[in-house]
């Protein structure tokens, strides 16, 4: 059966526009503008790490007030680079994997940790009043590299004379 002028023009909006939540997502988390962030999601919605065998997750976090919170008081700065999802269409559902790679800092101070990761965000998304949003984002690590950043010293290196 081929697809309607309508159809296709329908798809490719959707796409679109699950593709700029994706980008809105990233910036807002990355600002901790909890308002944003949250308000991406359905009023259900859960954000969590993916569970290692038995072991609950280590960051479970549902409804848009306890997602905005989890966001504005991250206690970690950072930037996340998101490759574009990876998207399949149900009606009013929607289902995406979308790998990245997130560089983080527990503070601007000499020695506070820093964190570089890797892996993907296997994403559920449901249209609500016309608008796409997040059910269900499980983070899936499959690479964490922590270390400690020294610094410059902002003093000379050898003494004078």
């Amino acid at each position: 059966m081929t697809a309607t002028i309508e159809e296709r023009l329908r798809a490719l909006e959707d796409r679109l526009e699950i593709i700029e939540l994706e980008a809105t997502y990233a910036r807002s988390f990355d600002e901790h503008d909890g308002t944003t962030w949250s308000g991406l999601f359905t009023d259900d919605g859960i954000y969590q790490s993916r569970p290692v065998d038995d072991a609950p997750p280590v960051t479970f976090v549902q409804g848009r007030a306890a997602l905005a919170e989890y966001c504005r008081t991250a206690p970690f700065d950072g930037i996340h680079f998101l490759h574009l999802p990876q998207l399949s269409f149900d009606g009013d559902t929607a289902t995406a994997r979308i790998h990245l790679e997130f560089h983080g800092s527990w503070g601007a101070d000499a020695g506070a940790p820093r964190l570089a990761m890797q892996g993907y965000y296997d994403v559920a998304y449901r249209r609500v009043d016309g608008r796409w949003r997040i059910r269900h984002r499980v983070t899936t690590a499959f690479s964490r590299e922590q270390r400690t950043v020294i610094g410059y010293p902002p003093r000379p290196g050898l003494p004078t004379p």
